[in-house]
């Protein structure tokens, strides 16, 4: 089977987690409770972020093929199937299925793989441009690297936004600033969730674009000796 028809699974498969889940939810949702004293009893709060991360990924899920619409940029497959696989990981089964508090580290898998998949988006787009005939624009190596490794943590960052807003406005628990049991941290340990997120996105995305600078420099060695013979 071509990495085509693999993309294409992927991505309906993933369609079809999301709607039936958005589907579920709005149930789930209306027959909740607002509030209750059992930890384990998920209230009309935790069912709002629930939809909210499914309709966000219904939408997201999208981004590829418009920008390759767009802008005339074929993504590698490859990478669409890591966007694809991190989407149904994070949302389907960090939040629909509570991976993220049945599973050790979830949420520190999830962002350490993101930094890693966002840094070679931001270097395999760059890189296309620099090497596309049809655009003039010649950047070096180094700048290549530094572009995708800020790409991701720009990225990275406007996620951090899009979560501590919707904890404010829909009273949701993205930052992880309550525990399972309804404590609300404070001080430093409010902000660990946040911060620990960043350094997670920025080693990841430093690893990413490390490996990306280095195929660049053997991918030009090769073709000057190329050249040269």
């Amino acid at each position: 089977m071509k990495i085509t028809q693999w993309k294409r699974i992927a991505y309906w498969i993933l369609f079809v987690f999301l709607a039936v889940s958005s589907v579920f939810t709005v149930v789930r949702l209306i027959l909740a409770p607002a509030e209750t004293t059992d930890e384990f009893t998920k209230i009309k709060s935790d069912y709002v972020l629930m939809l909210l991360q499914c309709l966000v990924g219904l939408v997201v899920m999208s981004l590829p093929g418009l920008i390759e619409r767009k802008r005339q940029i074929d993504i590698p497959d490859s990478l669409e199937i890591l966007y694809a696989v991190f989407l149904f990981c994070s949302i389907y089964l960090g939040e629909v299925r509570d991976f993220f508090y049945l599973v050790p580290h979830w949420d520190t898998l999830l962002h350490a793989f993101s930094g890693i998949m966002l840094g070679l988006v931001g270097f395999t787009l760059v890189d296309l441009l620099n090497e596309s005939k049809r655009v003039s624009i010649h950047l070096s190596p180094i700048f290549v690297a530094l572009f995708s490794f800020c790409f991701a943590l720009a990225v990275g960052c406007v996620w951090e936004i899009y979560e501590f807003l919707a904890d404010g406005v829909l009273a949701t628990n993205m930052q992880k600033f309550l525990l399972a049991d309804g404590t609300e941290l404070v001080g430093h340990a409010a902000l660990s969730d946040t911060m620990e997120d960043f350094i997670l996105d920025a080693l990841s995305a430093l690893a990413a674009t490390i490996v990306g600078y280095l195929a660049i420099l053997r991918r030009r060695k090769h073709a000057a000796n190329d050249n040269l013979e």
